[in-house]
């Protein structure tokens, strides 16, 4: 498919309960992050400028009254959001490049993935490769922080209605098109809600024990084997906290980069993957320079 890439921001942190992600995409573009791929051989060009989202009012001052977790504020910013971003996927991958997705918290996957099934059709296979410290399958019912970027897969799983995107056809997705992978923060309530789609989810122990390489290399190719399309959402909490320190929600033991990195290097290279979300950086926090440029290196890692 094309190599050409379209950066998407998603400037917005009111579904996490750590302030600061919404400046994440703002942080690369001034950092250069079109500059810096281009350098690498990866030609890739911001859709629209983060600061041109930051700047209506959705953007800062929407963030500076967000209200409490579960606020229509936060609903309403969350859902602003979702929206244009799964427009802008859409639009993207309809005009033949592939969306590079840059948050933000993890609710931008209820936009970035909804949006990459209106570009796709409701007649192709898509099937997703999840890395997240977390599964994300809170419904707003089930959630007791009311963290929206808790929920995202509930909504594309069909569960929950709380991040449905206009024009998407739902469930985006069904248990047997979704990998799970680097889980290491699972809920009971997650567990729940897993277990109504007839799912497991697997904590990243379980899956070492079992040999890491060989079984998500098996999982990998049942996913590959039968889907038409590959997406790919990573939230940077899935890695160790010393390679991405500025993130909200950090968990112990995360994956290093030669635990994951080629295994979804090799599906970028062999099959249809129109869409790849990075999120949760967060530059307010420690780290920033350390977690930007690791972000750099997965970039570098799956695309040059």
């Amino acid at each position: 498919m094309t190599s050409k890439f379209s950066l998407i921001p998603f400037v917005c942190g009111a579904g996490a309960s750590v302030p600061g992600s919404e400046w994440g995409a703002l942080y690369a573009f001034d950092h250069g992050l079109q500059n810096r791929l281009q350098d690498m051989g990866i030609d890739a060009q911001w859709l629209v400028s983060p600061h041109t989202q930051w700047d209506s009012p959705q953007g800062l001052i929407a963030h500076q009254n967000i209200g409490d977790r579960g606020s229509p504020q936060r609903l309403e910013t969350v859902g602003h959001h979702t929206q244009l971003l799964a427009d802008n996927v859409a639009h993207a991958i309809q005009n033949g490049t592939r969306a590079l997705t840059i948050g933000g918290d993890h609710s931008l996957a209820a936009g970035s993935l909804a949006g990459a099934r209106m570009a796709l059709g409701a007649d192709k296979k898509i099937g997703l490769i999840w890395v997240d410290a977390h599964p994300d399958i809170q419904t707003y019912e089930t959630s007791v922080s009311k963290a929206l970027h808790g929920m995202p897969m509930a909504t594309l799983f069909g569960l929950d209605d709380t991040l449905r995107i206009r024009d998407c056809t739902y469930p985006v997705f069904t248990p047997e098109t979704v990998l799970y992978t680097g889980l290491r923060s699972i809920d009971d309530e997650e567990v729940d809600n897993a277990a109504l789609l007839g799912m497991k989810l697997v904590h990243l122990n379980q899956t070492r024990a079992q040999g890491l390489a060989q079984t998500l290399t098996r999982q990998i190719d049942e996913l590959t084997r039968t889907c038409d399309h590959i997406l790919i959402s990573m939230d940077l909490d899935s890695f160790s906290d010393s390679l991405a320190p500025a993130v909200g929600s950090p968990v112990n033991d995360g994956f290093a980069t030669e635990e994951i990195l080629p295994l979804l290097r090799q599906v970028i290279d062999t099959h249809s993957v129109p869409l790849i979300d990075l999120v949760e950086f967060n530059p307010t926090l420690p780290g920033a320079d350390k977690t930007y440029a690791f972000m750099l290196e997965v970039y570098r890692e799956l695309l040059a």
